[in-house]
């Protein structure tokens, strides 16, 4: 979580856009072929906390307040289907998180089909990854699940503006999540090549909903095909279990 990376590459990279572009999900380019296609990609099976994984052990830690979301109302720079996925992307500067006094800001954010990380041998249909970075380049992604229920009024700018081909409108973000969250806290890696290490994630236990027809709409934006790493080993790595309130009741 302190080793310094390259800003670049690790912008890109979240995204799946380093080194030579010839990685994917099926067949010789796919997960289990990574570390074989590009000498930077080495990490993807050697690494000792890559991600995605199963979470099931942890250790529970009361709320300390060092975890917070200053969202606002934000206007994506971009709204588009990159890199296998269906992404939003913001300017500098932008709605941010903090950790223990250290400020990150939202690079952007982007859908998983299905959710990546398990818990408890569980994953949801779709997650949603909220990609923020500090000053110096480092990384800290909030991942989320989304059950199929009731439409959600979040997801419907960023659908609109992709089927459209419109501006982006704000997206209401200090909207999206629940008053109170519960979260797993762990040191991970980037989800696509280079699979880079270093990265500080937060999974919530909380999950969003969508309906049906969003849940297609992004489906067919994605080409109705699976971006899943597969579960990766924890080699029994420090997870910590805490809470954190966002708004008063």
């Amino acid at each position: 979580m302190k080793k310094s990376v390259l800003l670049f590459g690790l912008s890109l990279s979240l995204l799946g856009a380093s080194g030579a572009e010839n990685w994917g999900y099926e067949n010789h380019t796919g997960a289990k072929h990574w570390d074989k296609l590009h000498r930077d990609y080495a990490v993807c099976k050697a690494g000792k906390t890559q991600s995605p994984f199963n979470i099931e052990h942890y250790y529970h830690s009361p709320d300390k307040e060092d975890f917070s979301f200053d969202y606002k109302s934000t206007v994506p720079t971009s709204i588009e289907y990159s890199h296998y996925t269906f992404v939003a992307k913001f300017a500098h500067p932008s709605d941010s998180v903090t950790y223990r006094d250290h400020e990150y800001q939202l690079v952007n954010l982007h859908f998983h089909i299905p959710m990546e990380f398990a818990i408890h041998g569980k994953r949801q249909p779709l997650s949603m990854h909220l990609v923020h970075k500090d000053a110096q380049g480092r990384l800290l992604v909030v991942g989320i699940g989304f059950t199929i229920g009731h439409k959600n009024p979040f997801l419907t700018p960023l659908l609109n503006a992709y089927k459209y081909k419109t501006s982006p409108k704000p997206l209401v973000l200090n909207k999206l999540l629940p008053d109170t969250i519960h979260y797993y806290h762990f040191n991970g890696s980037l989800t696509t090549p280079p699979c880079t290490e270093g990265v500080t994630w937060f999974v919530l236990e909380e999950t969003l909903s969508l309906s049906p027809q969003q849940f297609e709409d992004i489906k067919k934006i994605m080409h109705n095909k699976s971006n899943q790493r597969p579960l990766q080993k924890d080699y029994n790595r420090v997870i910590v279990k805490s809470s954190a309130t966002l708004r008063e009741h």
